[in-house]
């Protein structure tokens, strides 16, 4: 792609805009070279077209739109998408572009999320050290105040004040990475042969363990198990690429899960979110439906012969993306809600049952602190939820 460079004064982003515009350039593409190039051209586009956004506080969205239309002209320069398109109804590609549009405008939720866990590590951390090295690190690294005016303001020369941050910095690395690893580990990432490592995630099947797992943010890869029941939750999604932490990772994932699953139900077909093929939605036992091993071993749906799936299967590039009822039922925006408010939560077996004068199947998620529980009632035949009601 041709790279151009903006030297008007009419239209100058911001850092953090670029910033926020290069990773959802990265999100939509999987690829951060095609991305810095995207979104270059994505801002000469907006340059161009200044007098086209009527709300300055849709300044976001508006960028994200141009984005998206950068992006299908650099795939149809590729030769790639044409014949995706085409295979896409009108219904389907407004669905994918409002889901892209949607994701875009809560970019940074998760980010924010992240960061501010982070900070309460650190303040946790920061409280382990003795209160003249904490002050120390606080006033320099904190407040971002200079050498020399710490210095005065403690009554210091400032080349001791240097030999004693550097000894605080020490300090705090020794607490992080000795007495602060298990939570630390949360927010790293390893190398691509990583092992698996505990998260901050309680199972939501059993609720007896957290899970294990790993990530890879540049893939866009989560992978999560129970040692306890082990449930398996394996995932390579393009929305949760350049998100590090096993929190903000899983909450895009589930709302990008409820979205994607719920459309492919209420249109009977969907996007493969690998290729763009448009692809039937169908539900059955394992048995009766395809499902491709994914990378690493996939699910051992075989295991629950009469567990019902919900299967998307891609007959061009073979990816498939499958899900129970009851995952169906934690990425629900109550059953995210409920699962962030108790964090530990168990999901009991679902039972069948008429409801409204059809035959129905009940879900119930149960909160381990306390008496809460929140149950959904779908339909047996279609997964489409009918009800949802929660106590305490």
């Amino acid at each position: 792609m041709e790279k151009h460079f903006i030297e008007s004064s009419i239209y100058l982003p911001t850092t953090e805009e670029r910033a926020q515009l290069v990773r959802y350039c990265t999100a939509i593409s999987g690829d951060r070279d095609v991305a810095e190039d995207l979104a270059q051209e994505t801002l000469l586009e907006a340059w161009r077209h200044e007098s086209a956004l009527r709300d300055a506080t849709k300044r976001r969205q508006w960028l994200a739109g141009i984005a998206r239309n950068v992006y299908l002209r650099w795939l149809r320069k590729r030769g790639r998408d044409a014949e995706h398109l085409q295979s896409m109804s009108m219904s389907q590609q407004e669905s994918l572009a409002e889901l892209t549009d949607w994701l875009a405008d809560d970019c940074d939720i998760e980010l924010e999320l992240e960061r501010k866990e982070l900070a309460e590590l650190l303040d946790r951390a920061l409280a382990l050290l003795p209160k003249e090295t904490r002050t120390l690190l606080i006033k320099r690294y904190v407040e971002e105040s200079p050498i020399s005016e710490v210095a005065a303001q403690l009554g210091m020369n400032p080349h001791a004040l240097t030999m004693r941050l550097q000894r605080g910095k020490l300090a705090l690395r020794r607490v992080l990475t000795q007495e602060m690893h298990q939570q630390l580990a949360a927010y790293t990432i390893a190398g691509s042969e990583q092992e698996w490592e505990t998260t901050p995630l309680w199972c939501n099947f059993c609720g007896m363990h957290r899970f294990e797992g790993k990530r890879d943010p540049d893939e866009g890869k989560l992978l999560l198990k129970c040692p306890s029941c082990k449930a398996l939750n394996l995932n390579y999604v393009a929305e949760i690429k350049g998100i590090k932490g096993y929190k903000p990772m899983y909450t895009r994932l589930a709302r990008w899960c409820d979205y994607y699953y719920r459309a492919g139900l209420r249109d009977g077909t969907i996007a493969c979110p690998n290729c763009g093929r448009s692809q039937a939605v169908v539900i059955g036992l394992p048995g009766e439906i395809p499902v491709r091993d994914m990378k690493q071993g996939g699910p051992e749906y075989t295991e629950w012969p009469n567990t019902r799936l919900l299967s998307i299967f891609c007959h061009f590039c073979h990816n498939s993306s499958t899900s129970t009822l009851e995952g169906l039922c934690h990425v629900t925006p109550e059953g995210s809600q409920f699962y962030r408010e108790h964090g530990r939560i168990r999901t009991m077996p679902t039972q069948e049952m008429e409801a409204e004068g059809r035959h129905a199947l009940v879900s119930c998620l149960e909160s381990l602190t306390n008496t809460a529980h929140l149950t959904v009632i779908s339909d047996y035949e279609t997964f489409e939820v009918l009800r949802i009601y929660r106590e305490g």
